[in-house]
């Protein structure tokens, strides 16, 4: 008889087998093994909120079933988190069936996936831990009764329909208001003016200095004449120099990587999201393919810990004396304090064996897998190297009345960074070495007129961070929030940045008119509280369940009374536009995947409006600023063309694919791209024509003899470019630019190009 090992992963069972002889067998259960039904509820609220649970893959579980009839003793490694705790539970339920046995199962717990570490973990085995699996019973819950009470409404809400598809997660809801939030504050800045006055400075070495101060108090100028007055003063005084300063700076190394600060480096240095950080960190760990074997080459990924063991510090420490030098090793050991709500299950994210260098490595790494791995080994190596220092020298210099200063800073000793190295931003010129009361000669004066700048949107690694910082999620939850509100198109990536859609607009206004609570960032926080109390053993999974259900209940009751009861819509977004019909206020409406403009005076008029599906909205706190940009959209595009086909009028529409023509006829019935009149500068027979991909959510412009001829290009062209004849031009900042990267043409535009209302349209 084998003794019996079930993980969740296929590759991490293949990993572990290796590391043990023939009296084991290791097989994976796949993932969760029992789940909430699908087409039901699957919560006895009544009953204190038991759940229904559904054996799944039956197939698989028949055949782990099988094997523990055989087995002498069965170890349920799944991971050790809540998720891992309640799939191990799970698998005891099932197995239990047909092994009467409770001694006969043990749980053994590892965070790493090296033979060491796991051979430790199979001789010291401990328990389930059944307050972690009610946390994690409790969350499930919870989400269930979110997602499977709102969805519904919220569907039946907005898009007239309760089957549409529409949903509302618990976290998700959350992570969405961050976003609409600061979209609308973006939408409500009002830019302000002001200039900065920069002198060139000279004795014997040049160097810049902005103006700070007059009289002593801080300078803000708001005004091209305000400059100009600031210019002359300058020119008249006599310039000296009134401080100098110079000090060293130490810059310490981070903590080692925890889940939410390599999602966040990931994406800042490598690019990547938080779902493909995890998902190669989950390849990493679970074992890569080396000549002694499959190694996991870094500790597991999901955890808010930034413990390190004794061992790895050690091993650290050692690796950067014999590598780098003692002078680069910390004299102290260095050491990080976790957040008050982290858990320490687990340690901090590091790699498993500092002797696999990177370099060492490389040739069994996908491209990927090396850049994550080394960015993880650089930040856990630098955790025991010194301080970088950087010499600073400020210069404080007074022209009459006005005070200007000067800094920057030189790396004087690289310390970590030598492990570590960033991109950084190009820092201000080194002053050169001054003597106070020097007089200074005026080379030169500078304005530059500023204007103040709309908060950022939120990068997908910085909602991670404001979802860390607000206590919303665990680490195990970060990247699904993310890339889920993304899927479900209340999101977009616009850039490198995240911006709300006029669904996530919508859902979130819902959700708030309704369900505050859902969308309350410190509520949320509580509920993780709770969680956190129950798999401490201090709170129940029915006080939690109760204390959420009983408001949460009233509030589903008063809306499904108010849909009942009342002809009136229970929900509007009023726009700015208005009707043409009967001059009433239109509202914005979704429907099928798509949104468009109805009257508000529905059902007495049912006039409405399609919206392209990239309109540049203003979601504002009142309405909907949408006017200006169907004015926008018309001027690219004739109302109406003839059709090529029976010679009628084809009318534009909108369609969840973008706008396109479709003619009058309804015998005819044929359709038509809208064509940008401009002819493709690659193969020079097709036009381009205007196109929308659903994958993006954009629009962009391709050749019409598409797929022929695959020239295409996101910016709209406006005509080709005379200077190259390889690329087209398109309006950005002022300016007609080329699409073809290595051509510096550039035009003024003169005024708005109506540049395709007279084309004939393109066959689609």
């Amino acid at each position: 008889m084998k003794n019996l090992i079930i993980v969740e992963s296929p590759t991490k069972a293949r990993t572990i087998g290796q590391y043990l002889g023939d009296g084991f067998r290791v097989l994976s259960s796949q993932g969760h093994v029992r789940d909430l039904p699908t087409g039901e509820l699957g919560v006895d609220i009544e009953k204190g909120f038991e759940p229904k649970f559904e054996t799944k893959r039956s197939k698989l579980v028949t055949e782990l079933r099988k094997a523990a009839q055989d087995a002498e003793h069965i170890y349920l490694a799944t991971d050790h988190d809540r998720e891992g705790e309640a799939i191990a539970y799970d698998l005891y339920t099932i197995l239990k069936r047909v092994v009467k046995d409770d001694k006969a199962f043990s749980r053994p717990i590892f965070n790493e996936i090296t033979k060491p570490v796991i051979l430790a973990a199979l001789k010291n085995p401990e328990q389930i831990n059944l307050h972690r699996v009610e946390a994690q019973r409790t969350r499930r819950v919870l989400d269930r009764l979110v997602g499977y009470l709102i969805s519904p409404l919220l569907s039946r809400t907005l898009a007239g329909n309760r089957f549409a598809g529409l949903s509302a997660g618990r976290v998700q809801s959350v992570a969405l208001r961050f976003l609409c939030d600061r979209e609308k504050e973006i939408a409500r800045f009002v830019p302000e003016e002001y200039w900065e006055i920069e002198a060139t400075l000279e004795n014997g070495e040049r160097f810049a200095a902005l103006v700070t101060k007059t009289a002593g108090e801080k300078l803000v100028v708001r005004s091209a004449v305000q400059a100009d007055d600031v210019a002359t003063t300058l020119g008249k005084a006599k310039i000296r120099v009134r401080a100098v300063e110079e000090k060293d700076r130490l810059r310490h190394p981070a903590p080692p990587f925890i889940t939410s600060s390599l999602q966040q480096a990931a994406s800042s240095f490598l690019g990547f999201s938080p779902k493909r950080t995890m998902a190669i960190a989950q390849e990493l760990y679970e074992g890569i393919g080396l000549p002694e074997g499959s190694q996991g080459l870094i500790t597991y990924m999901r955890t808010d810990s930034v413990r390190l063991s004794d061992e790895a510090v050690e091993a650290a420490r050692e690796a950067i004396r014999e590598t780098h030098g003692q002078k680069y090793l910390v004299d102290k050991i260095r050491t990080f304090e976790n957040k008050r709500k982290s858990q320490d299950a687990h340690e901090a994210i590091r790699p498993t064996d500092v002797a696999r260098t990177p370099e060492s490595v490389a040739s069994y790494l996908t491209p990927e897998q090396m850049k994550l791995y080394q960015l993880i080994y650089g930040r856990f190596l630098a955790t025991q190297m010194t301080s970088a220092v950087y010499r600073q020298r400020s210069v404080a210099v007074e022209a009459g009345p006005l005070q200007l200063e000067a800094a920057g800073s030189e790396l004087a000793f690289d310390g970590f960074l030598r492990a570590l190295p960033e991109r950084r931003e190009r820092e201000a010129t080194f002053p050169p070495k001054l003597d106070i009361g020097q007089v200074l000669s005026l080379v030169s004066v500078e304005k530059r007129q500023k204007f103040t700048e709309p908060p950022r949107r939120y990068s997908e690694a910085g909602l991670v961070n404001v979802l860390e910082k607000e206590g919303i999620g665990r680490p195990s939850t970060y990247a699904s929030i993310v890339s889920v509100i993304q899927e479900r198109n209340y999101a977009i990536k616009d850039g490198s940045s995240m911006r709300p859609t006029l669904l996530g607009h919508m859902v979130v206004d819902f959700l708030t008119q309704y369900f505050a609570e859902t969308v309350e960032p410190q509520f949320t926080a509580h509920l993780e509280e709770d969680l956190d109390r129950i798999e401490e053993g201090d709170m129940s999974r029915q006080e939690a369940l109760d204390e959420f259900y009983q408001p949460f209940s009233a509030r589903l009751g008063a809306l499904e009374a108010k849909i009942e009861g009342s002809e009136e819509r229970p929900f509007q977004v009023p726009t700015d536009a208005v009707c043409a019909a009967c001059g009433a206020a239109m509202e914005l409406r979704y429907w099928k995947g798509s949104h468009f403009l109805g009257c508000s005076k529905y059902p007495e008029c049912r006039n409405t409006v399609s919206l392209p599906p990239d309109l540049d909205v203003v979601y504002g706190a009142e309405r909907v600023e949408v006017q200006a940009a169907l004015d926008k959209a018309a001027e690219s595009a004739a109302s109406t063309v003839p059709c090529p086909k029976c010679g009628l009028a084809m009318e534009l529409r909108s369609g969840r694919y973008g706008r396109y023509y479709r003619c009058s006829n309804a015998e005819c019935g044929a359709t038509a791209s809208v064509s940008t009149g401009v002819l493709c500068p690659q193969c020079r027979q097709g036009q381009l024509v205007e196109k929308y991909s659903a994958k993006r959510r954009r629009a962009f412009y391709s050749c019409s003899r598409y797929p022929e001829c695959r020239f295409a290009t996101s910016d709209r062209p406006v005509k080709e470019c005379p200077s190259c004849e390889s690329g087209v031009l398109f309006e950005k900042g002022g300016e007609l630019r080329c699409t073809t990267k290595e051509c510096t043409y550039r035009e003024a535009t003169a005024s708005p190009i109506d540049d395709s209302s007279t084309q004939p349209p393109i066959e689609a």
